[in-house]
């Protein structure tokens, strides 16, 4: 998927028209047809306004992903660290790694 294509979705997903996606990110409605159809780059400030309003990061736009959203995570060095660390500390890493799990899992439900 191209990312005009991938804007194009994004906007109709959201029941938006291109001229209520130009408004929204202050650009002229051609600008959005433009994209739509990859006969303009995207500038980068742009490129932050689009993932912002649609919620989606940057990579995800410009097709380097294919997940909308960044996937938290969170890295402790269990393998060196395990013997210095209380079971509290280990009960904290595991339930934040759960936490950023389902965010993640309730986002993607809402697309």
């Amino acid at each position: 998927m191209t990312q005009g294509q991938r804007i194009a979705e994004l906007r109709k997903s959201k029941k938006m028209s291109q001229s209520e996606l130009s408004k929204a990110i202050h650009v002229s409605p051609s600008t959005i047809g433009m994209w739509e159809t990859d006969n303009r780059a995207i500038k980068d400030d742009d490129l932050v306004k689009l993932a912002d309003l649609f919620n989606v990061t940057t990579d995800y736009l410009l097709g380097r992903t294919d997940n909308r959203h960044e996937d938290i995570l969170a890295a402790a060095h269990l393998d060196e660290d395990i013997n210095k660390m209380s079971p509290e500390q280990r009960r904290a890493i595991y339930d934040f790694i759960e936490f950023q799990k389902q965010k993640i899992d309730e986002d993607n439900k809402k697309d």
